[in-house]
């Protein structure tokens, strides 16, 4: 069943705005590992600071497809480092006021990095009419359907 795109897109980036953590899974050379990471959205896009030292982001450098989920959404997205300013700032100005206790402790860092996530698919589980089921929302063809799942 076809959904509006617009109302269900608004509706996930309300809800990425109201969501302080995601667990964010990346996968290398056939290992996958999962983390808790304070997220700040950009509309759709999802962007998170880590050190360049980490797990995650060797894996990621080999492997740009990541994965995050949290209550009912699953996300699928590519992760990329940016050395933008203006993406930088931008992360900088809402983590502050969204994590002012993380703000002072990690942004300082020598090796923090900024990543910005491009989702490509968003999985919203509900229940509708007393159904089970997903509501998917694909930003590059500008698609959102209801798949039943019962």
């Amino acid at each position: 069943m076809n959904l509006d795109y617009s109302i269900l897109k608004d509706e996930i980036i309300k809800l990425l705005e109201n969501t302080q953590t995601m667990t964010l899974a990346t996968c290398s050379e056939n290992r996958v590992t999962a983390r808790s990471m304070a997220i700040i959205n950009d509309g759709l896009n999802i962007l998170f600071q880590t050190s360049g030292l980490s797990e995650k982001i060797k894996q990621l450098s080999a492997n740009p497809n990541v994965a995050f989920s949290a209550g009912n959404i699953q996300v699928e997205a590519i992760a990329r480092l940016t050395n933008d300013t203006g993406e930088i700032q931008a992360f900088i100005e809402k983590y502050k006021i969204k994590y002012p206790q993380y703000f002072s402790t990690y942004s300082g860092m020598p090796d923090e990095v900024t990543v910005v996530c491009k989702p490509t698919r968003f999985a919203l589980y509900k229940f509708v009419d007393g159904k089970p089921c997903t509501d998917i929302l694909d930003p590059n063809e500008a698609l959102a359907y209801r798949e039943v799942l019962s």
